[in-house]
């Protein structure tokens, strides 16, 4: 299988400064072993950790935007120069070796709150929605004219108030921590994967590109050592996306 090569990231000077301000957040928080070992999680504390991780979170998806994009427009590129290679096979993933397999294995059992890096994590990129597609469970259905009618649906049942448990709070927070740091240790497979998601929906969503390069980050935070780093990452995943030739341009 053909694969593209991809040796640096173009946003590393970002990347860096993210590091840094990744670094500043766990000193100011804790790491995701200490959130993880939380006992009483109050309001107070929540909100701290969430100014803290909201932003980078918001950051390292526009980074992993403008990455996605040179991805995408090599694999584009690539397609172009070698006939019979498509671009879904140059971005698909490498096949998954003995120690992932592993890494597998270990991540189904119980989570060791002392060893993050065997936590369950997968980094979100919280993709928008199209809020004009119709769930299939929504969908018009068709029937037989000339069969028996079916049954009328049953009523549904009330709606329940959401349960949350305050007990596993302190450890979902500390999985997104984790998931943070391993994209920062290697942004590349995650940037792969985005590329795929994207290439994916715009088919049907054109708008998912801009609307990902603007959505906001889900709390007011921000790092006081480096009050700039969020708007350059938007700038960065701007120009990598609205940069000809166009790396998600709508095929519809």
């Amino acid at each position: 299988m053909t694969a593209i090569a991809a040796p640096s990231l173009i946003a590393e000077p970002l990347w860096t400064r993210t590091r840094a301000s990744f670094a500043r957040a766990i000193a100011a928080v804790g790491a995701p072993v200490v959130i993880a070992a939380i006992q009483l999680l109050t309001r107070k504390l929540r909100h701290v950790i969430i100014e803290r991780l909201c932003p980078l979170e918001n950051i390292v998806r526009k980074l992993l935007l403008a990455e996605a994009a040179e991805l995408r427009r090599a694999a584009l590129a690539q397609a172009g120069r070698s006939p019979g290679v498509s671009v879904v096979e140059l971005l698909q993933p490498p096949p998954a070796s003995a120690q992932s397999a592993a890494s597998s294995a270990r991540a189904a059992s119980r989570p060791d709150l002392s060893h993050p890096e065997t936590w369950r994590v997968r980094f979100s990129f919280a993709a928008p929605r199209d809020r004009r597609r119709v769930p299939d469970s929504c969908a018009p259905r068709m029937r037989s004219l000339w069969g028996p009618s079916p049954p009328p649906p049953a009523p549904e049942p009330e709606s329940r108030p959401r349960h949350r448990n305050n007990e596993d709070s302190p450890f979902r927070l500390a999985r997104r921590f984790e998931a943070l740091r391993r994209v920062l240790d290697n942004p590349l497979p995650h940037a792969e994967r985005l590329a795929r998601v994207l290439a994916r929906a715009v088919r049907r969503f054109p708008e998912i590109v801009r609307r990902f390069v603007m959505a906001p980050a889900r709390s007011n935070g921000w790092d006081r050592d480096d009050p700039r780093l969020a708007v350059d990452a938007i700038g960065a995943g701007f120009n990598g996306c609205f940069t000809e030739p166009a790396p998600f341009p709508d095929s519809s």
